[in-house]
């Protein structure tokens, strides 16, 4: 009886309710959230509204975006003008100021030009010494190490023959008398250290010439740095007031034909931002 009670417990675990009522149980509650979706109007109301809403805001921020871009282009343009209006000696009441900042800041600008181009001249030139010196110090290091190669070969020889010969006694070497054989060595020996005394001497000042050179450039490179930092700043100044002196052309409409095409494009810019606050306005974007 155990044993048929076993058998029989998993066929017991595996009854109960077949899937498809569970997919049909929910099919049914779906279809009663569309039907009270379908009947209450409110609902409806709401939740267009919302999704009406979406949309209009990311409407909103598009077109906010396009003002930013078609603003940024006026500045632009303005800045262009300003600059044409510059270029062109056109004097207007209410510019003057900024005409006169103009001129000075014109003045300062080509004063520190002028020092960055003579910083520059002087790099090249300070760099063409020290490749000029670097070269003539190899070469004249290569020239002594070729007259002194021989000399170093002729003293290997020498130790070479000198500690093949026989080593002699005390009393030998205290009545011992410089030989031919001893006598070119020390001449050679003389030779060589003599040779490396003058390579040492020309790479010390050599040395000391790079050195030099290097602070000199590094100290030009520096003066160059400056007044190129100037020049950046000055045209950040510059941009400023040709955007200040392009407003004022933009009101006054001066009739320069060198004018005539940045007023165009000024006009299509300023119609593109007129459309463009109108419809943010219309949707509700202030």
């Amino acid at each position: 009886m155990q044993i048929i009670a076993i058998q029989a417990m998993p066929s017991l675990q595996k009854e109960g309710l077949p899937y498809w009522i569970f997919w049909f149980m929910l099919l049914i509650i779906l279809l009663l959230l569309l039907f009270i979706f379908l009947r209450d109007r409110g609902l409806r109301l709401r939740l267009s509204a919302f999704l009406a809403g979406a949309r209009r805001r990311s409407v909103i921020f598009q077109l906010k975006f396009r003002l930013k871009r078609e603003r940024q282009k006026k500045g632009n343009i303005l800045k262009r003008l300003g600059e044409k209006g510059w270029d062109s000696d056109i004097h207007l009441d209410g510019a003057e100021n900024i005409r006169a900042s103009l001129a000075a800041l014109v003045k300062r600008r080509d004063a520190d030009q002028m020092d960055a181009n003579n910083a520059l001249a002087e790099l090249e030139r300070l760099h063409k010494r020290l490749e000029e010196s670097q070269a003539q110090t190899g070469e004249k290091l290569g020239g002594l190490r070729a007259e002194k190669q021989p000399f170093d070969e002729k003293l290997i020889i020498l130790k070479e023959q000198k500690r093949a010969l026989k080593k002699p006694t005390e009393k030998e070497e205290s009545q011992h008398q410089a030989t031919p054989l001893e006598e070119e060595l020390k001449y050679v020996l003389r030779r060589v250290d003599r040779f490396e005394r003058s390579i040492k001497e020309l790479e010390a000042e050599a040395k000391d010439r790079h050195h030099e050179l290097v602070r000199e450039i590094h100290y030009w490179e520096r003066k160059k740095r400056k007044a190129q930092e100037r020049i950046k700043e000055i045209e950040g100044h510059q941009e400023e007031l040709y955007l200040s002196f392009g407003r004022i052309l933009e009101k006054k409409k001066v009739g320069n034909l060198d004018l005539r095409g940045l007023y165009a494009e000024i006009d299509l810019v300023n119609n593109r931002i007129a459309t463009l606050q109108h419809r943010i306005q219309s949707l509700g974007g202030g």
